[in-house]
């Protein structure tokens, strides 16, 4: 046998299976990609109940389940609605709550 024959082998993968994906388990990790109204309605009942500290895409993003993108467009439209107010606009855009 030549050294190169069996690759699998030497790797002690040999008799292991992946486990097959089923389409019932399959769950998206990221739910939304457009900025809803009910998005805005609870990033505003979070504001008032002083969840967030501070604002950034990444923090609702992840509080939420959306995208970046959809959480930047959430913030802009906050902003526009006066709940929060631009604190830093650099490459990470950094809100806090209207005073």
């Amino acid at each position: 046998m030549d050294r190169h024959g069996d690759k699998d082998m030497a790797k002690g993968k040999k008799g292991r299976t992946e486990p097959q994906p089923t389409e019932s388990k399959k769950i998206p990790l990221v739910t939304q990609i457009e900025a809803t109204p009910e998005l805005l309605k609870r990033l505003e009942r979070d504001l008032k109940r002083n969840t967030f500290t501070v604002l950034t895409p990444y923090t609702i993003a992840q509080a939420y389940g959306i995208r970046i993108s959809t959480a930047k467009k959430l913030l802009r439209q906050a902003a526009e609605k006066k709940l929060v107010v631009l604190y830093s606009g650099g490459r990470t855009p950094i809100y806090i709550k209207h005073p």
